[in-house]
């Protein structure tokens, strides 16, 4: 599959192989009672967090936005390297991009370093068009993991929206929070997305963590 990148200008660049993820599971589609939404105009200042971001890369760079064409299925893909030192439950999760139709599906998929599927979640865009959104998992506790250095995928699921697509796009201003690599579906630019949430403590600390507790208490005996 190739996509061709178009500049915000109007300028394109040549075609970039996008290398397809795919055998995820598209189970865990957000009930809007239990997420909220927003959006803005891309090109304003970006929506505050909630919380800790621990990944964070929502900046345009010098060359503006760039949006690979709309299209259903995998849109785009991106690596990240986070700063929470552990896997993370999801909290919040922002992006610029959007869908063509109202009620587009857009599911986000995060694979380890390795590019094993890990988890993934989706929710139904009501505003045609791009924008920079937040999404806020509220209700939704333990639910999207996300590992601490791995991959994103956007995916628009044609499937539940025939006439629907979407777009995710890129700059080149690098990451502000955590790192990434270039060139994984754009060359020189990365896709722009956020992540926020709590670090889950790694079995070997949270045994360590457990450990302490028992002590504690046996000298308070």
């Amino acid at each position: 599959m190739t996509k061709t990148v178009i500049f915000a200008a109007g300028l394109a660049v040549a075609s970039t192989a996008s290398a397809d993820l795919t055998g995820a599971p598209h189970a865990n589609l957000l009930n809007p009672s239990m997420y909220s939404i927003s959006a803005q105009e891309i090109g304003t200042p970006a929506i505050g967090a909630v919380a800790a971001d621990y990944y964070s890369n929502l900046d345009p760079g010098p060359n503006g936005y760039v949006a690979l064409p709309a299209g259903s299925g995998p849109i785009g893909f991106d690596d990240y390297s986070s700063t929470a030192g552990a896997d993370i439950d999801l909290a919040e999760f922002g992006f610029v991009g959007g869908v063509t139709d109202a009620g587009g599906i857009a599911f986000f998929e995060f694979y380890d370093a390795s590019s094993n599927f890990v988890d993934s979640f989706g929710v139904a865009l009501t505003n045609p068009g791009n924008f920079i959104y937040t999404i806020t998992i509220t209700a939704f506790p333990g639910s999207v993991l996300v590992p601490e250095n791995g991959i994103v995928q956007m995916v628009v699921d044609g499937a539940s929206n025939p006439s629907g697509g979407g777009q995710f796009f890129a700059g080149d201003a690098g990451a502000t929070i955590g790192s990434s690599v270039l060139g994984s579906d754009l060359a020189g630019f990365d896709h722009n997305f956020r992540i926020n949430g709590e670090p889950i403590p790694a079995p070997a600390s949270a045994a360590l963590l457990g450990l302490g507790g028992l002590a504690a208490a046996r000298r308070r005996r």
